[in-house]
């Protein structure tokens, strides 16, 4: 925060132009010459009781730990990790970086996992890789090398960071015209027993609820009309189909018991199912 004294904390107002009149891009490069990998920031100003407030804004960071790259006089420490702790900066002790390296090797299992059940649903050989460190996106038994001077430079879009406006954001590589060996998914030969790998028992199973309360809710969220949720499988000449979900099923419903109340949601399914099902006998009867 800009314009706030240190100690105590008083609320004086910027005494300068300089935060908004400094390039962004300046404060940028910067950041990336002494820090990596990225850091992400933004810079916003407020104005309070006739006074303006500058505001450094840093986002999480989505790979840690952040590493300094260089010494700066007695400031910064090539080497180092700074972490903020209550009142201070300073480097790192053992207990929070430690902390901080079984986060990232968790979220490393878990991306791990996405990859492998992502394979799973398209097929290993309709699977295509973008080596970024070695500069090479395999196409089946093929190669297509990125010039080592074009991989420094290349940036990847992320949600809600792309702008054209001139002399704003990262270098990104533009790719135009149509690039054989991409995949349709909608349209790929795809195993249906590895998109939707779970039976009826198997979503009441895990979803821990009897015969009765699985297919009231099936009705409920009527995940049989929905293609991306569910599918039905023949098996040989049987005339009844079997009919598979989706994983993403788990994770709906349970979201939605989280946000109702898991009795009150099922409650409410089954409220529902009765009366559906009351309604068509009904109807037959007419």
């Amino acid at each position: 925060m800009f314009g706030v004294q240190n100690s105590p904390h008083v609320p004086l107002g910027m005494s300068n132009q300089r935060l908004s009149e400094t390039d962004p891009k300046d404060i940028d490069a910067r950041i990336r010459e002494y820090f990596s990998p990225e850091i992400r920031w933004s810079v916003a100003f407020q104005d309070f009781q006739g006074k303006t407030f500058g505001i450094l804004a840093v986002e999480e960071a989505v790979v840690k730990p952040i590493v300094c790259k260089k010494n700066r006089a007695d400031i910064l420490r090539e080497g180092a990790i700074y972490y903020r702790y209550r009142g201070e900066t300073k480097e790192i002790e053992y207990p929070e970086l430690a902390q901080i390296l079984e986060k990232e090797r968790e979220k490393e299992r878990l991306l791990w996992i996405k990859h492998i059940e992502k394979i799973s649903m398209v097929g290993p050989r309709n699977v295509h890789v973008l080596d970024t460190y070695n500069g090479e996106i395999s196409i089946g038994d093929r190669k297509v090398l990125l010039d080592k001077s074009l991989l420094d430079k290349l940036s990847f879009i992320k949600e809600g960071h792309f702008t054209e406006k001139e002399d704003e954001g990262l270098p990104t590589l533009k790719l135009v015209g149509t690039i054989e060996g991409l995949i349709d998914v909608d349209n790929a030969a795809i195993d249906p027993n590895a998109m939707y790998p779970l039976t009826t028992k198997q979503l009441q199973d895990e979803l821990g609820v009897n015969s009765y309360q699985i297919q009231a809710i099936i009705s409920f969220l009527d995940l049989k009309n929905k293609p991306k949720r569910h599918t039905e499988i023949k098996q040989g000449n049987k005339s009844n189909p079997i009919h598979k979900y989706s994983r993403t099923v788990i994770d709906v419903i349970q979201k939605l018991m989280e946000q109702k109340g898991r009795n009150a949601f099922i409650d409410e399914c089954v409220e529902k199912y009765k009366g559906n099902t009351l309604m068509k006998r009904k109807r037959k009867k007419h």
